[in-house]
């Protein structure tokens, strides 16, 4: 069964296709964090200590059936990953190589029917980049080695069968739908230093 998406407003809606390689991601990056900062969203996204849950596949599983007119993306800095997130209401998509030849994206958990997520993507929940985690103790990483070797079995699979080309968030000639926003070294160095606000 598809596994329903939908930003906070509703204004993008589409589905996940099921029965392929995924998977959960604890991320505590501070790139992460940044990225829930700028969409001022740092509330509804982050964990008490800065994690980010993520789903990882295909991005040919990812369709979206109305509002892709308000896909926009930003990278915190010139070479980082293109984030996508809804221009309607800033609610956080996922993240992409900045390349369709890759065809691989992190889904924020916020998208998803999070009920869902166990039984349309199981497996344990990999943590990872720990380090940048807010208070301590800091939690304990693990899951990494499996979580790359799925990477190179989707990104694999998506090349061989030529189902990169199908990608929802590049056209067919390989650019993003969106014109992505680059921020500064300022910016980015301000969101990764911001206080999170009160809960």
């Amino acid at each position: 069964m598809d596994h329903p998406l939908s930003c906070e407003c509703k204004g993008i809606q589409g589905h996940v296709r099921p029965g392929a390689v995924a998977s959960r991601v604890l991320c505590y990056c501070k790139d992460c964090q940044a990225f829930a900062r700028f969409l001022q969203v740092e509330d509804t996204v982050l964990n008490v200590q800065g994690g980010t849950h993520i789903v990882q596949l295909a991005a040919s599983r990812v369709f979206f059936s109305q509002g892709k007119e308000h896909l926009a993306v930003v990278r915190l800095s010139e070479h980082g990953l293109l984030r996508w997130y809804a221009s309607c209401c800033n609610t956080p998509i996922g993240n992409t190589l900045p390349t369709s030849q890759l065809p691989f994206i992190g889904l924020v958990d916020n998208i998803l029917n999070q009920a869902a997520i166990p039984k349309d993507f199981p497996g344990k929940t990999a943590v990872v980049h720990t380090q940048s985690a807010i208070g301590q103790p800091k939690p304990e990483a693990h899951g990494l080695s499996g979580t790359m070797w799925r990477f190179l079995r989707i990104v694999a699979k998506a090349r061989m069968s030529g189902a990169y080309k199908r990608s929802p968030f590049f056209t067919d000639e390989g650019k993003p739908v969106a014109t992505p926003k680059v921020l500064t070294d300022e910016q980015r160095e301000s969101l990764k230093q911001a206080p999170r606000s009160s809960r």
